[in-house]
């Protein structure tokens, strides 16, 4: 059975819709002659039978030469059928009108077709004055009606046109599947197609949109994974090198555990931002909580480092967030703050139509309005006098994981000077 049905799909749905048509017209073929057309052949062989019975009477009131006359003329001058009549080459409505008309007609009665299914004739012995006579009647149209080849030829075109159909459907279904079929081979060598086209309904629509995004996301990542390699690369190898040379050559540095320990330090902190940035989307549950606490809590924690974060925080409904996701996000848009800003750092909250909304400024050099969309792309450094560029991964991580909460980042320049940075939660 499985070498019988394709493996394709355009032939599995050719051969059902053939199936389906051929079905289909059996069982309209058998609805016909069941309700239509053997009642009507029935209702022939009644009527038939009727006649019959009623020429039988007619003849027997006729004087024997008269008959015998009678018998000549409408016989063509036969006097009995062929002795060669096959029942078997009849039709099967032919068979069905001569067994019902059997049975209308006295017992014992001999009824004949003669010359097969294309005959003319049929040929009934009837007992007229206790002798038996045959004669010779013209055959039914009932049983006399051959298939026309219009009608034939109708049929295959009625089965035709399903499977010329489903080749047309299935073969526009077969061109965008193997159009990403062709994408989908090429992201598996390694390469990047071009997006497949967005068109059709609304199903091939959606495939080819979510493809397309796949393909995207995946080339993203994989932009993503060469440039953290060579981040990596580039930014552990200054570190390492000292940390080499605080091992090898300890005399070099006034206290050589001292450095080698801040070197170590230096390097845990560049390999903790790779692992936040490559961390796929966290699985830390969304619960409701106070934004303002949070922010409280760290610029105490600046406090103790040295910095003093100004605070203005209006009374926030609660809302739901990651809290070790959001503590890394404010804690990044605030180091930034620190290191690149130094001076007027500030912390600010308020409400918008639907939205709490966080704003981190400071009141440093800040950075050309042009750059502004940059600093949110991965491994953008800031140039900063006297400080060490960085990762450029702490923004980059901040709006993806406000991106995750549904919410969006902006960077702005602030009149005073200075740079803020401005997040924005949805009130769900």
């Amino acid at each position: 059975m499985s070498r019988l049905w394709p493996s394709s799909l355009l032939g599995r749905n050719l051969l059902l819709l053939v199936l389906l048509v051929v079905a289909s017209d059996i069982s309209t073929f058998t609805i016909f002659f069941a309700f239509i057309q053997l009642p009507r052949i029935d209702e022939a062989a009644a009527l038939f039978a009727s006649q019959t019975n009623q020429v039988a009477r007619l003849l027997s009131v006729l004087p024997p030469e008269i008959r015998y006359s009678e018998l000549v003329a409408t016989n063509g001058g036969k006097q009995a059928p062929p002795a060669d009549t096959d029942t078997l080459t009849h039709s099967f409505s032919a068979h069905r009108f001569l067994q019902t008309l059997t049975q209308h007609l006295p017992p014992g009665t001999r009824v004949s077709l003669d010359g097969g299914k294309d005959s003319r004739q049929i040929w009934i012995q009837l007992r007229i004055n206790d002798q038996l006579e045959w004669i010779m009647l013209p055959v039914p149209a009932e049983i006399n009606h051959q298939l026309p080849w219009s009608v034939i030829a109708q049929l295959f075109t009625i089965a035709a046109f399903p499977a010329l159909g489903a080749w047309l459907i299935q073969r526009y279904t077969v061109v965008r599947l193997q159009r990403l079929a062709r994408a989908a081979t090429t992201v598996t060598h390694g390469g990047w197609p071009e997006p497949v086209p967005v068109d059709g309904p609304v199903e091939f629509i959606t495939v080819a949109s979510t493809f397309n995004q796949m393909v995207a996301s995946l080339a993203e990542m994989d932009a993503t994974r060469t440039e953290m390699l060579a981040g990596i690369s580039h930014d552990i190898r200054t570190p390492l090198t000292k940390l080499r040379m605080a091992i090898a050559a300890p005399e070099a540095f006034e206290a050589p555990s001292a450095s080698a320990e801040h070197f170590i330090a230096e390097i845990d902190v560049i390999v903790e931002q790779f692992i936040d940035f490559a961390r796929s989307r966290d699985s830390e549950p969304v619960v409701p909580g106070d934004l303002n606490a949070l922010v409280d809590q760290l610029a105490a924690d600046y406090v103790g480092l040295g910095y003093i974060f100004q605070t203005s925080l209006a009374p926030l409904p609660v809302v739901k967030f990651r809290p070790v996701g959001m503590q890394r996000v404010l804690m990044n848009l605030m180091h930034n703050a620190v290191i690149h800003g130094r001076i007027g750092l500030a912390v600010r909250t308020w409400t918008e139509p639907g939205y709490v909304v966080l704003s981190v400024e400071d009141e440093g050099p800040g950075v050309p309005e042009a750059q502004l969309p940059l600093l949110k792309q991965p491994f953008r450094r800031i140039p900063s006098p006297g400080r060490a560029g960085g990762t450029g991964l702490g923004l980059a991580i901040a709006e993806r994981i406000i991106r995750w909460h549904g919410g969006k980042l902006d960077l702005s320049l602030r009149a005073e000077g200075g740079l803020a940075a401005t997040l924005r939660l949805p009130l769900k």
